[in-house]
């Protein structure tokens, strides 16, 4: 079978094959013979380095690397230089407080919060040195019973928190129950007298509401007369007017003083009507108060619920 070769108008090659009926079955030869692989691209990994977001990067804008590091360097010598530091005045401190020193652990303790960021053993030095190794736990409550048991955590930390929930629990729970012990009978006695005051106040209330409106309207009757004679003095007959305004002009001037007084009574009464709903509105009142603030905060060192 006779085949040829030729280059068709846009050049590509063509089969030809001869056949009887003549040259026919016209095949691509590059599709036949020169069939393009396509290999597949080749995969590119890229790694990037992880950049560094110290707190000193600011310092770092502007340096050569050369800088960079010496300044890098300088910061972590003095970082442990710190470290260093602190773990002494910690140990120093623990020293003075096994020696019954509390005054000078606590200067120990209180420097070395200054030298750490976290700072747990130091926080727990400070507070057994402020309170006497825990002999006076109040002092260390006290000071948060205004504010909040996530107060002293933020302050004191987390970690620092834990270890005092866990070495005196049983200093906490023997304190709240002695708290507990004082309040019932005090809440009782504040909260009778609280009473006893309320219904007192309620009738003076009362009294000085009904002495408020008896000159209040009387009052307003008396202006608006005054006001419409005052008006008519300037009719055709005004002159029979000129008496009956300063009659009554007079009778409101007198009502008005005594309307000054009547409200002043009122909101003195409404004053000391608010001040005896509050607990700490007498000096008991307010120890009932600051038992159940310490409380509080004793119930969430020993991680109980207040019914």
């Amino acid at each position: 079978m006779e085949e040829r070769i030729i280059d068709d108008e846009y050049g590509r090659g063509i089969r030809l094959k001869k056949t009887k009926e003549g040259y026919v079955d016209v095949t691509d030869e590059l599709a036949e013979e020169t069939e393009e692989v396509t290999e597949p691209a080749e995969e590119m990994a890229f790694e990037f380095p992880v950049l560094d977001t110290d707190e000193d990067d600011e310092d770092l804008v502007g340096l050569s690397p050369e800088e960079a590091l010496k300044l890098r360097q300088k910061k972590e010598a003095e970082a442990k230089e710190r470290r260093v530091e602190y773990e002494k005045e910690c140990k120093d401190g623990e020293e003075l407080l096994n020696n019954g020193d509390f005054k000078g652990a606590e200067a120990k303790f209180e420097k070395a919060l200054n030298l750490d960021a976290i700072a747990t053993e130091a926080s727990v030095g400070y507070w057994r040195a402020k309170t006497e190794n825990f002999a006076n736990p109040d002092t260390l409550v006290g000071e948060y019973a205004d504010a909040s048991i996530e107060s002293l955590e933020y302050d004191l930390g987390m970690d620092a928190v834990d270890i005092l929930k866990r070495d005196y629990k049983e200093v906490f729970q023997k304190r709240y129950d002695e708290l507990s012990r004082e309040e019932a009978p005090l809440a009782e006695k504040v909260e009778a007298a609280q009473a006893r005051r309320r219904e007192i106040i309620s009738a003076r209330l009362k009294r000085s509401t009904l002495v408020f409106l008896a000159v209040a309207l009387p009052m307003a009757a008396l202006l608006a007369l005054a006001v419409v004679f005052a008006l008519k003095i300037f009719t055709p007959n005004g002159d029979d007017y000129i008496v009956l305004t300063i009659v009554f002009g007079a009778a409101f001037f007198l009502f008005f003083l005594a309307f000054i007084v009547a409200t002043n009574k009122l909101i003195n009464n409404v004053r000391i009507k608010r001040a005896n709903e509050r607990l700490d509105a007498t000096e008991e009142g307010e120890r009932l108060v600051e038992i159940r603030d310490y409380k509080t905060i004793y119930a969430c060192l020993l991680d109980i619920s207040e019914n």
